[in-house]
Parts: C-alpha cells; sequence; structure tokens
C-alpha cells in the first residue's frame, strides 16, 4: 500500500513513480526466536497509461489508483543520501 507518492513523471505513455511503500524493506532482521520486521521504505515502479486512460489530479484519487495497479515495487537505494 502506497503511503505517499514522492514523485511522479510522465514520458509519452510510460509514468515513472517514486513513492513510500509499507513494508517494502527490512527495518529489523529475522532472530532466532523472531521473524523480520518490514517497514515502510523509498520504491520505484514504472507503468504504461492506455491512449484513454487519464492520471487522477487528486492525490488521494492518484494514490488509490496506483495502488489498483498492484505494480511491482523496487526499493530505491538511499544510501547515498
Amino acid at each position: 500500500m502506497i503511503l505517499s507518492i514522492e514523485n511522479i513523471s510522465v514520458q509519452d505513455d510510460v509514468v515513472n513513480v517514486e513513492a513510500i511503500v509499507e513494508d517494502s524493506c527490512v527495518v529489523f532482521k529475522a532472530t532466532r526466536f523472531d521473524p523480520e520486521e518490514l517497514g515502510p521504505g523509498l520504491c520505484s515502479a514504472s507503468f504504461t497509461l492506455s491512449e484513454d486512460e487519464v492520471l487522477p489530479e487528486d492525490e488521494d484519487e492518484l494514490v488509490d489508483f496506483i495502488d489498483s495497479l498492484d505494480l511491482e515495487w523496487q526499493l530505491v537505494d538511499t544510501s547515498d543520501y
């Protein structure tokens, strides 16, 4: 689930999104007694818009629209930040 959209860009019909996605990165590694704990992280994903599709302008509607696509989110390396 997307917590917030950080950046979105559209080139031709390809939409690139950077968002904070819940349960996307390991916060605490698994131990012998406890499973790993996941937390929110900055992720990126891309998708293609069909000709008749338009991105919602309202941020909540945009988050709902992107969440409904069930994208493959990739964790962004933020180690240089």
